[in-house]
């Protein structure tokens, strides 16, 4: 290609460790196919590819998914006509087949109860915070940031506990966290905006109602789980692992799912009712995105805090029926 050792590496660097390994993933069946129809995956015409893909959604892969293997092809195939696999005109064509032919099916009613969810974080074992393991402590913090930042698990895991990177308000008031430097967004063209959590019904409380909605404010939990995790942090990385082995070392954005999916099921427990099924840490963007615009908050302010480039996204992706029906305070008793 006629580029130095050092300008490929450094072009390497422009995706993301876990991007790189998704599309590896994703280029591997492809080389395999192409090797069973004797072609070379990296210079085959672009009928070869097209075959690929229809074999492909032959299995019922979704669009979304096609879209990862175009683009994982187009990272290690040459270019077709002076352009990317996945900017010739039939491969853009075939994924609007696609999309067409199988478009994306998407639970419009909520997963799981948010009331239920916050009436838990309230009651043991995630209260008394003083007394919370570790364990509760840290996905009850993760739960609470990732409902009121409205930040992906990749978010949530670039924020930071260094020097300038986490602040505390005077009087506990608000608290504002920032990336890691170097951090890129899922959407690069979108600047990394601080996450910044407002301190929810703080003391001195008016009466015991007070007191007990304190127990879901984030500030309160993050300035608990920041002392708390001094103790066996090794790393500056916000969310670290509570267990062994990896015991305060950073945790990964798996890990980060895995302790919301944790919390929601626990909350559920201890409340004593069933465990929502095929219950995902990706849910609670949805959720809170669709709660923060029942709740009048401005679409402008609810897209810019979840890092969407445009409000479509929240609309054709995110947005969840919570509305009341009319007819239910027909069943409402009367206070007359």
């Amino acid at each position: 290609s006629g580029l130095s050792t050092e300008v490929v590496e450094t072009i390497l660097q422009s995706r993301a460790p876990s991007t790189c390994k998704l599309y590896a993933l994703k280029w591997r069946p492809f080389t395999s196919w192409c090797g069973d129809h004797q072609q070379d995956p990296v210079n085959c015409p672009v009928g070869t590819v097209l075959g690929f893909l229809q074999d492909q959604f032959f299995t019922a892969l979704a669009h979304s998914t096609l879209k990862v293997y175009v683009a994982a092809i187009s990272t290690y195939h040459a270019p077709l006509g002076g352009s990317s696999v996945g900017r010739n005109p039939l491969i853009t064509r075939f994924l609007c087949g696609a999309l067409r032919l199988r478009p994306p099916v998407r639970a419009r009613v909520p997963p799981w109860n948010l009331a239920v969810m916050l009436e838990a974080l309230c009651g043991s074992p995630f209260e008394p915070i003083k007394e919370s393991s570790g364990h509760h402590l840290t996905i009850k913090t993760v739960l609470l940031l990732a409902l009121t930042s409205l930040k992906r698990d990749r978010d949530l895991q670039a924020l930071s506990v260094a020097p300038s990177y986490l602040d505390f308000a005077p009087s506990m008031a608000k608290a504002f966290l920032y990336p890691h430097p170097g951090y890129v967004p899922k959407v690069p063209s979108l600047a990394p905006r601080p996450v910044v959590l407002q301190a929810f019904c703080p003391p001195p409380f008016r009466d015991q109602d007070q007191q007990k909605l304190n127990c879901v404010c984030p500030v309160r939990a993050l300035d608990r789980y920041v002392h708390s995790a001094a103790k066996w942090r090794r790393v500056d990385q916000l969310f670290i692992c509570f267990g062994p082995p990896k015991k305060g070392l950073p945790a990964s954005k798996q890990t980060l799912s895995r302790w919301i999916v944790d919390a929601n099921t626990l909350a559920y427990e201890s409340s004593g009712l069933p465990s929502p099924l095929g219950v995902k840490a990706h849910s609670t963007r949805g959720m809170a995105a669709s709660k923060a615009f029942l709740a009048g908050v401005p679409m402008q302010d609810i897209y810019n805090a979840a890092g969407w480039s445009t409000p479509l996204t929240f609309v054709r992706l995110y947005d969840l029926d919570l509305r009341a029906a009319p007819g239910s305070s027909v069943l409402r008793p009367s206070t007359h």
